[in-house]
C-alpha cells in the first residue's frame, strides 16, 4: 500500500548515514516547492541521491557504484543450460581499485584473453546494502565486458559486447575467474547481479555462478543498487 511506503522510506533513511532525516525533510520541502527533476538532482548531486532508497532522483547513467544494465542485451544467448560447465585454466592479471562509494574497500579487476587473442574484464565491484537481506555482509556485483568498452561511468559503452563465436570458452574461463576471486578476495561475502530487465543477462550470470561452486543459494529480492528491479543474490554455502 501507498501508505506503508513512505513510512518504510522512512525507517530506511533513518539509519542510511549517507542519506539522513534532515536529507530527507529537505528533499521533501523541495518537492512541495515542486521544484523540477534536475533542480532536485543539483541540490544535492547525485553521488548523494544514490544512497536514497527508491533513487527517484538519482540518474543512473551520470554516475554509479556498478555498470547499469538499462537497455536489452543480445548477446547473452551462449549458455546451455542443459550442461555444466567446467572450469578452463586461465592466465590473468588481477589489479584492484579504491572503492569511490565505500570507504577502505576495494573493487577488483580481473584481465584475461581468449585462445583469439581477445581481451576481456571480470569486475568484481564492492557493495555494502541498506536494504534487502544481507545488509550485514560484503558483497560483490559481477559483470564483464571487452577490456576496449570498459567504462564503468557509460553502461552504453559497456555493453558493447560481443563474444566473437568464443562463448563457451569465455564461460570456462570465467568460472575459473570467479573460483580464484572467491578463495583470495570472496571470503564469505554475496554475490549480487541486478539493474537489469533482460531475463537472458540474468540467467546467463546465475548460470556461471552456480557452475563455479557446488553449493549455492539464490535469493530474490530488493537492493540498494537496482533501482527498483529485482536483485539476485548468491550465497556460497
Amino acid at each position: 500500500m501507498i501508505s506503508g511506503i513512505r513510512k518504510n522510506e522512512e525507517i530506511y533513511m533513518e539509519f542510511n548515514k549517507n542519506w539522513t532525516k534532515e536529507d530527507n525533510d529537505k528533499l521533501r520541502q523541495l518537492i512541495r516547492e515542486k521544484k523540477s527533476f534536475d533542480y532536485i538532482n543539483n541540490y544535492f548531486g547525485n553521488d548523494k541521491l544514490f544512497y536514497h532508497p527508491n533513487k527517484k532522483y538519482y540518474l543512473s547513467n551520470k554516475s554509479a557504484a556498478i555498470p547499469t544494465f538499462k537497455k536489452k542485451i543480445d548477446n547473452y544467448s551462449g549458455f546451455i543450460t542443459e550442461i555444466k560447465y567446467n572450469e578452463l585454466k586461465t592466465d590473468f592479471i588481477v589489479d584492484f581499485e579504491k572503492s569511490d562509494h565505500f570507504n577502505d574497500e576495494f573493487n577488483y579487476i580481473y584481465k584475461f584473453k581468449t585462445d583469439s587473442g581477445n581481451k576481456y574484464v571480470v569486475d568484481f565491484i564492492y557493495l555494502k546494502d541498506t536494504v534487502g537481506p544481507y545488509t550485514n555482509r560484503d558483497i560483490y556485483n559481477i559483470s564483464f565486458t571487452l577490456e576496449s568498452n570498459r567504462d564503468m561511468f557509460n553502461h552504453t559503452d559497456y555493453e558493447k559486447l560481443t563474444f566473437f563465436n568464443e562463448e563457451h570458452e569465455i564461460i570456462k574461463r570465467i568460472i575459473f575467474i570467479i573460483r580464484d576471486f572467491n578463495n583470495r578476495f570472496g571470503n564469505n561475502c554475496i554475490y549480487l547481479i541486478g539493474e537489469t530487465e533482460d531475463k537472458r543477462k540474468i540467467k546467463w550470470y546465475s548460470q556461471l555462478i552456480k557452475d563455479s561452486f557446488d553449493n549455492v543459494k539464490e535469493i530474490i529480492d530488493v537492493s540498494s543498487f537496482t533501482n527498483g528491479l529485482n536483485a539476485y543474490y548468491y550465497e556460497i554455502n
